[in-house]
């Protein structure tokens, strides 16, 4: 019933040498979409398909924008488009996908990607 796609993981460009850039705190997020080799998803739930969305005979994307954090958990979801029936399901599931950390010079770093959750009731 539902389709997967992570819209992620390109344009990272490598951090500065340590010492030299700021913070932890302070260092921005990295923004990625594409191919870069870091943040695998490694544990996926799969949404439910609301009953009420079911019954209506609603399907489509659910477009989300959420933060892999140094530890591969995901924070900061943000709702970008999608029916309001299967939203909640959506945030939900995507809310407990775990991903390995994206390692940049041997540091593991937060990145800013797009997830899109496909909720289709012909599969």
């Amino acid at each position: 019933m539902f389709i997967f796609t992570l819209l992620a993981l390109a344009g990272c460009a490598s951090s500065p040498p340590k010492g030299t850039g700021p913070a932890d705190s302070e260092r921005p997020r990295i923004t990625a979409g594409g191919t870069l080799n870091c943040a695998k998803l490694v544990h996926y739930v799969r949404p439910v398909y609301p009953k009420d969305a079911k019954r209506e005979r609603i399907q489509g994307m659910v477009g989300l924008r959420a933060v892999i954090a140094k530890t591969g958990e995901i924070r900061d979801v943000q709702v970008l488009k999608g029916d309001p029936l299967l939203i909640p399901s959506a945030l939900n599931a995507a809310r407990q996908w775990r991903y390995t950390p994206c390692i940049i010079d041997s540091e593991a770093v937060e990145i800013v990607t797009a997830l899109e959750i496909s909720f289709n009731l012909n599969q």
